[in-house]
C-alpha cells in the first residue's frame, strides 16, 4: 500500500507540471483558435517554406541564404531583410484583422515597436556589425575563426539585447514586466518536461542527411594549439556563446514580440510572432524550420499565459545545446 501511495505521489509530482502545460494549451485555443485565420496564415508559411526550399537559385541551398550571403554585411543587407521580416509580421496581422473582424488589432503602437522590434533584428542577420570587430581579431587564422565566431555569438548583445533594453528605459510602454524576465511567481518545470519530450525528435532530427551540414556549429580550427586553453575549453567557451545567442532569440521573440507587444493586442501578439520566428529559421534546414513553427507557437502561448521566458529558455538552451551534442557524437 506504502509502495502504492509513493507511486501515485511521484506520478503526480511529475504530471503536474505537464498538465500546467496542456492547460496553457488548451485555454488558449478554446478562447483564442480560429480555423479560418490559421489556415491562411498556414498556408502562407507552406508557400513561403517551399519557395525558400524547393527553389534553388545560385549556390545556396536556400533563397534566403542566397539573399543574405549576396548583401553579407552591408546596408542593402540589412534593408532586404527588414522587408523579409516585416512581411510575415504585417501580413499576419492584417490577416487576423480581416478574418476575425478585429479592427483595434491595427494598433499604431503595436506596429511601430513592432517594426523598431524588426529593425534591431535586420541588423543583427545581417552581422552587420562584424565587419567593425575584424579588427579585434589575432591574422593567426587558427585564433581567428574560432574568436570571430564567438564574438558573432555575442554581438546580438549590441543589436538586440542593449537596444531593447534602452526602449524598456526610456518607455512606460512595457513597464513593469521586463519583457518577463521576472518569474512573478511561474513555474518553469513544464518546460523542463518538454525537453524530455522533445528528445526523441531531436535525436530523429540528427539523422537526417543535411543535419551535419549545420551542426555542431563549432568548426575545429585548432585553436587550442596556439592559446593557452586544452580543446575541451575552447570548446566549451564556444559552446557558451553559442548559447548566449539563444537569450537574445528568447527575449526578442517571446520577451518582446509577446509578452511585451501583448500589451497592445493581447493573444494576438502571438500568430505574428511565430510567423516572423519561422522566417528566422529559413538558413537552417528545412525540418528546423518547419519545427519552429509548432515550437514557437507552443512558447508563445506559454510566455503569454506566465508572463516570463525563463521556461522559454530552458527548453531553448536544452535543444540547442542537445542538437550540439548529437553532431558532436555523430561527426
Amino acid at each position: 500500500m506504502q509502495k502504492l501511495i509513493l507511486f501515485h505521489n511521484l506520478l503526480s509530482y511529475i504530471c503536474a507540471p505537464v498538465r500546467t502545460f496542456v492547460e496553457y494549451i488548451k485555454n488558449y485555443f478554446i478562447e483564442e483558435f480560429h480555423w479560418q485565420s490559421h489556415a491562411i496564415i498556414g498556408i502562407f508559411l507552406a508557400v513561403c517554406l517551399y519557395l525558400n526550399y524547393g527553389i534553388q537559385i545560385g549556390e545556396y541551398d536556400s533563397l534566403y541564404d542566397e539573399m543574405v550571403h549576396a548583401n553579407y554585411k552591408s546596408l542593402e543587407s540589412i534593408f532586404y531583410l527588414l522587408l523579409f521580416y516585416a512581411t510575415p509580421l504585417l501580413f499576419t496581422l492584417y490577416v487576423v484583422r480581416f478574418s476575425q473582424k478585429k479592427a483595434n488589432i491595427i494598433n499604431k503602437k503595436y506596429i511601430l515597436f513592432g517594426l523598431i522590434g524588426i529593425l534591431f533584428l535586420a541588423v543583427d542577420s545581417s552581422y552587420y556589425i562584424m565587419q567593425y570587430a575584424n579588427e579585434w581579431f589575432s591574422d593567426n587564422p587558427f585564433i581567428y575563426g574560432w574568436s570571430h565566431a564567438c564574438f558573432s555569438n555575442l554581438s546580438s548583445t549590441l543589436t538586440v539585447i542593449i537596444p531593447l533594453f534602452l526602449i524598456y528605459a526610456f518607455t512606460t510602454a512595457f513597464k513593469p514586466e521586463l519583457y518577463g524576465f521576472k518569474l512573478n511567481g511561474a513555474r518553469v518545470k513544464p518546460y523542463l518536461w518538454l525537453i524530455l519530450f522533445m528528445i526523441p525528435l531531436i535525436f530523429l532530427a540528427s539523422l537526417r542527411p543535411d543535419f551535419l551540414d549545420h551542426y555542431p556549429t563549432y568548426t575545429d580550427h585548432y585553436e587550442y594549439e596556439h592559446l593557452p586553453l586544452e580543446q575541451w575549453q575552447t570548446v566549451a567557451i564556444y559552446e557558451f556563446t553559442y548559447g548566449f545567442d539563444f537569450i537574445s532569440v528568447e527575449l526578442f521573440f517571446r520577451g518582446f514580440m509577446v509578452v511585451g507587444l501583448s500589451r497592445f493586442i493581447g493573444r494576438d501578439a502571438i500568430l505574428p510572432m511565430v510567423a516572423v520566428y519561422c522566417f528566422l529559421h529559413f538558413g537552417k534546414p528545412a525540418g528546423e524550420a518547419v519545427s519552429s513553427i509548432f515550437g514557437g507557437y507552443a512558447l508563445g502561448i506559454l510566455a503569454y499565459q506566465s508572463r516570463n521566458i525563463f521556461g522559454g529558455l530552458i527548453a531553448h538552451l536544452g535543444v540547442a545545446w542537445g542538437m550540439e551534442f548529437l553532431a558532436f557524437m555523430q561527426s
